[in-house]
């Protein structure tokens, strides 16, 4: 909720992602959920250790389970910022969980430090292809949370563009952008913008509306059935 009283600077968005780098180029590479936003950092953490469980998952299922940072350092991980957890699974499906962090523009604030209203959130993943052609080096960052998905929308639809400084469509390579009545311009389910910079960058904007965990464990249970088949 929204408060004229006294407010946390931030939000920390618990960001729980699967990915599997496929030989298919055009297959899904990762998946991204944002599963709770905080107005305390602490709160937002201890949400992200236990995620995994509260979508059913159990510590035994996964073949690697790591929460420390020289626990990361084996795996020679790619995206380090904010990670809380890193796991894989028998099929090699990666799943990681970070804390992101945006200004509390808004003014939200709650006296469990959890944002219970619905969210929707603008979210850049920026896929460094120059420096690993298989697409697993990309780093996912909230740019904003609105109230409604239209607010989210037009702030997507500029978040890549700085006409005052000369950041046009023209600017990029290649720039696609979902119609008024879409809701993905072809690059994945929910990306509205992709951009392609002149170092061979590729760029998604997404709107993602905040998933609880919960609500998503019929999905996940379905995903560890498939995987022991």
């Amino acid at each position: 909720m929204t408060s004229n009283g006294t407010s946390n600077e931030n939000l920390y968005h618990v960001l729980f992602s699967t990915s599997h780098i496929s030989k298919d180029v055009n297959a899904e590479v990762e998946k991204v959920r944002i599963c709770g936003t905080y107005t305390n950092l602490g709160a937002a953490k201890a949400e992200a250790h236990k995620i995994l469980f509260e979508a059913g998952y159990e510590r035994e299922w996964f073949t690697e389970y790591d929460t420390q940072p020289e626990e990361f350092e084996k795996h020679s991980i790619k995206r380090r910022t904010g990670l809380c957890v890193y796991a894989i699974a028998p099929d090699k499906t990666i799943f990681r969980v970070s804390v992101a962090t945006t200004p509390n523009t808004l003014k939200f604030w709650a006296e469990d430090h959890k944002i219970h209203c619905d969210l929707y959130h603008v979210v850049q993943t920026n896929v460094l292809y120059s420096e690993d052609d298989t697409g697993e080096a990309r780093e996912t960052n909230v740019e904003g949370s609105f109230m409604t998905y239209e607010e989210a929308r037009k702030f997507a639809s500029k978040v890549l563009l700085a006409p005052e400084d000369g950041v046009t469509k023209e600017s990029f390579e290649q720039y696609d952008e979902a119609g008024p009545n879409e809701k993905d311009c072809g690059f994945g389910d929910n990306v509205v913008v992709h951009a392609v910079g002149s170092n061979g960058e590729n760029i998604l904007v997404s709107v993602l509306k905040g998933q609880e965990m919960e609500s998503a464990r019929l999905v996940e249970a379905a995903m560890r059935i498939r995987s022991f088949n």
